[in-house]
């Protein structure tokens, strides 16, 4: 069974819609009616006369019969329900473009392309950034309590580096030089901590989405909000680990398309692209963008 995190139903609409030559939104029901008049004959008849004589002896009889017709109508209508079937697709709409998807292609990503579909299963890193910049942002209390702590090991590591050289006349006559040291380290964390917020800067600058997944070997998810099946700022910190992600390849970042980098629009965009992964520290030569239909846990 699929856990769906994200699904794009715009995108999985097209896939049927081009299958079925168009698109079923709803089944109605047809409900015929029909009303008409049956007509009942009926009669009865009455018998009215005296009989004299005795009870053992008959004498004389005289009847005098009476007949009388009637005719009865009744109303009646009758329903004839042709058929009820209201079907909601949702999930398993994706089943049916999924199917569609491997019968024209091959989700195999070693066989991808530009324009290909693939199916990607990987150990993938949920990124919100929006999240860790607001983390990683000025004055955020996450960055104070984060360098308090660092400060704080490294105030125990100069203490255990002085005790494990130096006597205890030398550990006092050497105090300021621990505290200068100390003063150096406090430093380089603040140096840490603005270099890691400039570096969220500039993925969010460069990058005109909030969220995205990202593999090491070299597949970046952009995701949009509106296709969530999931609170998604939630995301960066509820989610992780193996995703099995069914999309298409809308561009491909790096050594491959250096070489297309020629005019000067092409050669800034070149430049981007260069910054964006180096700051993701993608392992492999080039970085596939992908445009995802579904994003689940499971099969």
């Amino acid at each position: 069974m699929k856990q769906f995190i994200y699904l794009d139903t715009d995108m999985v609409n097209s896939i049927i819609a081009q299958k079925d030559k168009g698109l079923v939104l709803d089944m109605a029901s047809e409900l015929e009616k029909t009303t008409g008049d049956n007509t009942t004959k009926g009669a009865s008849l009455s018998a009215n006369g005296s009989v004299q004589g005795g009870i053992w002896k008959f004498a004389q009889a005289q009847a005098e019969m009476n007949g009388t017709g009637n005719l009865t109508f009744s109303n009646h209508s009758q329903a004839v329900l042709k058929e009820i079937e209201n079907k909601t697709l949702h999930d398993a709409a994706f089943d049916i473009a999924y199917e569609q998807i491997c019968k024209e292609w091959d989700p195999n990503p070693e066989n991808a392309d530009l324009g290909a579909f693939v199916e990607l299963k990987s150990l993938f890193e949920f990124v919100d950034l929006e999240y860790i910049g607001n983390l990683f942002s000025d004055g955020n209390d996450f960055m104070k309590v984060m360098k308090k702590s660092d400060l704080n090991k490294a105030e125990v590591a100069v203490k255990a580096e002085m005790e494990a050289h130096l006597n205890r006349n030398d550990s006092r006559s050497n105090a300021p030089k621990a505290k200068q040291r100390l003063k150096e380290l406090s430093l380089e964390l603040d140096e840490k901590y603005t270099n890691i917020a400039e570096l969220v800067s500039v993925l969010r600058q460069i990058i005109p989405y909030k969220r995205l997944l990202v593999s090491e070997d070299g597949y970046l998810i952009p995701l949009e909000d509106k296709y969530f099946r999931v609170n998604p700022h939630t995301m960066g910190f509820k989610y992780g680990g193996f995703i099995t992600c069914v999309g298409y390849i809308t561009n491909v970042i790096g050594e491959a398309a250096s070489s297309l980098a020629t005019g000067t629009f092409s050669q800034l965009q070149h430049i981007v692209n260069n910054t964006l992964i180096n700051a993701l520290q993608i392992k492999q030569k080039d970085l596939f963008v992908v445009h995802p239909i579904a994003v689940y846990y499971g099969q």
